[in-house]
């Protein structure tokens, strides 16, 4: 494998180096995919912080108030 060094524009375009354009047979307009193993965004979490509260709003709202819905999930309905 070899690294490449390449340089970000102001609107975020990569320019290779002519020498890795030619290696890769690469030609104007052609699509290139990078395949990028990005690491999770960790919150850090401060003494005494609830670590739960950063999930509040990342799901949609339940249809029903939640006992409503537990119960009849579990088959409990009154």
């Amino acid at each position: 494998m070899t690294k490449v060094a390449v340089t970000v524009d102001a609107q975020g375009r990569l320019t290779l180096p002519p020498e890795a354009q030619a290696r890769l047979a690469l030609k104007p307009g052609q699509t290139v995919v990078i395949d990028v193993d990005l690491p999770m965004e960790e919150t850090p979490v401060g003494e005494g912080e609830n670590p739960f509260l950063r999930f509040i709003g990342s799901l949609p709202p339940l249809a029903e108030d939640s006992r409503t819905s537990y119960q009849r999930e579990r088959g409990h309905e009154d």
